[in-house]
């Protein structure tokens, strides 16, 4: 979907509104609201016409019969828990825009492999540096060399993930501020942190109590996403056995996803995942925009439909919490989603599809990095001119930059081998893919190789935390002018934006 404007989403919301008997239009299956719906009682989103929320707001939502969870006063729009009467009252009042079903969005998910040695503590300072053949693609290594670690440190980049590993050893120090903005919120780890990605809690839609949303899993879900993506951005030198993008600039580990649980009525089948809804979100934003943190990277995602009388209010959050974001001097960099599909038409993919946002694509490379022997003592590189569009990812126009994502290599006939079972692919088709750091359980450091535009996002996000370092006093807008005109030229502006995030170029 190309980048669309805030006065499109008004109109559409003010016609949509103004007679509450119209029918909705269902919205594509690509993105379900809260899993399943639990005795006709909702979370909610209730924008106002206001962009802030007016006085006694939340007393008149309460009037109507709904529960307040969340109260996002820079944006205008509370998160409520109501049944579809109550949203309904909500939906005539004067004051409200719009009012819709809180979206999950979710962690785009396609190749994971554990690298089975390298678990505990580091054997060698950055011994697996040799495999990241990402980080020397987009010419990092050029950046560490005329960028002092303390030059870097003065940027900030907040993960909005699943939580971080903060005990890792390529992570340890790394991180500055630590928050949950989730609904089931926990402490984990050696320091009782709230955003370590320990799930013990899950909200259980097969028994879903609303004053109780939270209740004890069977087991403690470990997610390694959040700790894999910040490990990209700024693993450390010498601390484990990777290193990131930005070596020397800080996190802000958020905890934003909820584990949750339900078994579709249809099939039977049982669910036990994680996803991360908009309140959450937005309430993240918010906070790492009012702390002034430098960049922001968000590798989630979801659909959204234009046409959906539902989805307008969520359309209308984001728009503005982006926007305030901004004029707080937050870059916001997203991954553009994993479903290989042309962003073109109705179908909106949130965040990245939003004008504010630095949408990233995700490469992998023609060069042939899985040749025997395996393993591999060589430091692995991938060529110029040989980048290709990973099987997975999203293109079109909203598309802004591109960045290594992994992929697993190409076979004979020019196709991605991930497309085949893995006991028919190279032994080292795993070389293509991106290792990071990840997490077994709170004692068990790691490290993984992942694929994804997931992991395209954060090599921009930590890019443009170096172009901050730099110029702390350049808007949003020029970083991402400055980061497109920097861009490497790989091929199709459809497939790649303006191209390959180059770090030394746009660090200087």
């Amino acid at each position: 979907m190309r980048k669309w404007r805030y006065g499109i989403l008004i109109g559409l919301a003010l016609g949509l509104f103004a007679c509450n008997q119209q029918t909705s239009q269902t919205a594509p299956s690509a993105l379900s609201t809260q899993g399943v719906r639990a005795g006709g009682t909702e979370r909610y989103l209730v924008v106002f016409k206001s962009e802030t929320l007016p006085p006694g707001a939340r007393a008149q939502v309460e009037r109507e019969g709904a529960r307040v969870l969340k109260a996002l006063e820079p944006i205008g729009t509370l998160v409520v828990v109501a049944d579809k009467a109550a949203a309904e009252r909500l939906a005539r009042r004067p004051e409200v825009l719009a009012v819709g079903k809180e979206h999950r969005y979710s962690l785009p998910k396609t190749e994971r492999v554990l690298v089975e040695d390298t678990y505990g503590a580091p054997t060698a300072a950055d011994s697996l540096y040799k495999y990241q053949w990402d980080i020397r693609r987009i010419k990092a290594p050029e950046v560490w060399r005329r960028v002092p670690l303390e030059v870097q440190a003065r940027a900030t980049v907040a993960v909005l993930d699943t939580g971080v590993m903060d005990n890792h050893p390529d992570l340890e120090g790394q991180i500055t501020h630590f928050a949950a903005t989730n609904y089931c919120q926990e402490t984990g780890g050696p320091n009782n942190t709230p955003s370590y990605p320990k799930y013990s809690l899950w909200i259980d839609f097969d028994n879903f109590d609303p004053n109780s949303l939270c209740t004890p899993a069977p087991y403690v879900m470990y997610e390694a996403h959040g700790t894999h993506v910040s490990g990209t951005v700024a693993a450390a030198f010498g601390g484990g056995r990777v290193v990131g993008v930005a070596p020397g600039v800080r996190l802000a580990a958020y905890k934003v996803f909820d584990r949750y649980h339900y078994t579709d009525p249809e099939t039977g089948k049982e669910y036990d995942d994680v996803g991360a809804w908009d309140g959450p979100i937005f309430e993240a934003i918010l906070d790492a925009a009012d702390r002034g943190f430098d960049v922001i990277n968000m590798s989630l995602g979801g659909t959204l439909y234009m046409q959906s009388r539902e989805d307008v209010a969520a359309m209308v959050a984001w728009d503005r919490v982006m926007k305030y974001a901004n004029r707080m001097g937050t870059v916001i960099v997203a991954s553009a989603g994993n479903s290989a599909q042309n962003a073109n038409g109705p179908v909106v993919h949130i965040p990245s599809d939003l004008p504010t946002v630095i949408s990233v694509s995700a490469t992998g490379t023609a060069t042939p990095l899985w040749q025997e022997p395996y393993p591999t003592d060589n430091t692995l590189n991938a060529a110029p001119g040989e980048d290709v569009l990973a099987f997975y990812s999203n293109y079109g126009v909203a598309v802004d930059l591109a960045a290594p994502g992994g992929d697993c290599g190409l076979d004979e006939n020019g196709q991605s081998w991930c497309f085949r079972p893995r006991n028919e692919r190279p032994a080292g088709y795993r070389y293509h893919l991106i290792l990071s750091t990840f997490i077994v359980d709170e004692n068990t450091p790691a490290y993984a190789w992942y694929a994804g535009t997931s992991m395209a996002s954060p090599h921009v996000a930590a890019v443009a935390a170096l172009v901050k370092a730099l110029h702390k006093d350049w808007t949003p807008g020029q970083v991402r002018a400055h980061l497109k005109a920097t861009a490497e030229d790989i091929g199709s502006r459809q497939l790649f934006g303006h191209g390959l995030v180059d770090a030394d170029r746009a660090a200087r």
